[in-house]
């Protein structure tokens, strides 16, 4: 369905298929039950044939398209919430992993690097650990943050650390301060 809604004039199944990331025959079963309860019109006949949302329908109206526009703001919300949390007490936040290269599915954690002063590691490692509860509670989402101090994560970029290297890479810095400028 999240395939169809952006297309007003409709798709093949076999395109609804690719766009989904399933594989045609599911597609077609799946797109068949929703036109049964009328979510889905078809359109032509024989091999030509175009599939879109029913955009009159009260479901559709009603639930569907503002869940997927709840669903399409998540991801910046989330990160939002994030910097919120720790702009005043890390230097740099940068999310990597699956998340940051929005390949996260159901059950995927947030890979978060947080860098610290030498001073307040400790009390960065606290706030990440009740900032971490919240945020399962409010996204049903775990944080797993890594915190080093400003002067483990240059000694770790120094010796080239994978991990530093692909948050580098890979990574979405969320606050002012960049990992890449802490690194300098």
């Amino acid at each position: 369905m999240r395939a169809l809604k952006d297309s007003g004039e409709g798709m093949s199944g076999r395109a609804a298929a690719r766009a989904a990331g399933i594989n045609h025959q599911a597609c077609k079963q799946a797109l068949d039950r929703l036109e049964a309860i009328g979510l889905v019109i078809r359109q032509g006949s024989g091999h030509t044939q175009m599939l879109r949302l029913n955009f009159e329908q009260q479901l559709v109206k009603e639930a569907l398209l503002p869940l997927f526009a709840a669903e399409s703001t998540f991801r910046t919300r989330m990160r939002a919430d994030i910097a919120r949390g720790f702009g005043k007490n890390a230097r740099s936040a940068t999310i990597f992993g699956s998340s940051a290269r929005s390949e996260d599915r159901p059950g995927s954690d947030i890979d978060l690097l947080l860098v610290a002063d030498g001073r307040t590691k400790t009390a960065l490692a606290d706030k990440a650990a009740e900032f971490g509860r919240g945020f399962t509670r409010k996204y049903g989402i775990r944080l797993s943050p890594i915190i080093y101090t400003a002067g483990e994560a240059k000694a770790r970029h120094m010796a080239g650390d994978p991990l530093i290297e692909n948050v580098l890479a890979h990574g979405v810095d969320l606050l002012e301060k960049k990992l890449r400028e802490v690194l300098l």
